[in-house]
């Protein structure tokens, strides 16, 4: 048996303990009790060998499950032991079956928001020096890693900045820049007032 076998094996005896009372528990203990065996017809078994077999990231766990509605995701899920909550994405879900089957760039993903914090940090440092709004601008347009939209979306979320998609890239600047250099500004007045 494989060490990915042997995972899987543990984590199931653990959610099956976990899922025991403790009155339960102790009759098993004791040797009043026992754990059968029966298998369970899987609705969803030609995806599960072709996730298995087939599926390296969790872009080819998404090509396999990609007609499937929201509600069948769930389902698969659920037939899985995965926990999901409705309110999670189709994106969420495709993320957890890939974590769930230890899909390599599941790992990645977490490695991908580390390397992006990591990127952004010095910007962010140099920004919330600027002492003036339009210092702010001038730095941020003078940024080669901010030339398109989607990064200055990237870089807006990373400040904890609300970003509408349909703000243009101008309005996003903006948004950044009143944020975090223009609330710099006002926290200063405020304290020279006291």
């Amino acid at each position: 048996m494989s060490k990915r076998d042997t995972e899987k094996v543990l984590r199931i005896a653990l959610n099956f303990l976990e899922g025991l009372t403790v009155e339960q528990f102790q009759e098993l203990i004791k040797g009043n009790a026992e754990i059968h065996y029966k298998a369970k017809k899987k609705r969803y078994q030609k995806e599960l060998q072709r996730i298995e077999q087939e599926a390296r990231h969790t872009t080819d766990v998404e090509k396999i499950l990609e007609g499937y509605t929201k509600k069948k995701l769930l389902l698969f899920c659920e037939e899985l032991n995965l926990p999901t909550k409705t309110r999670d994405t189709k994106k969420v879900i495709y993320q957890k079956v890939a974590d769930h089957f230890g899909i390599a760039d599941s790992a990645g993903h977490e490695c991908k928001k580390t390397v992006e914090a990591d990127q952004w940090k010095p910007m962010e440092d140099a920004l919330s020096c600027c002492n003036t709004v339009e210092e702010a601008k001038d730095f941020l347009l003078s940024q080669d890693a901010l030339r398109l939209k989607k990064d200055i979306v990237v870089f807006a979320k990373h400040l904890g900045v609300y970003v509408n998609q349909r703000y243009t890239k101008q309005e996003l600047l903006e948004r950044i820049v009143n944020s975090v250099v223009g609330s710099g500004i006002r926290g200063r007045a405020m304290r020279m007032e006291d």
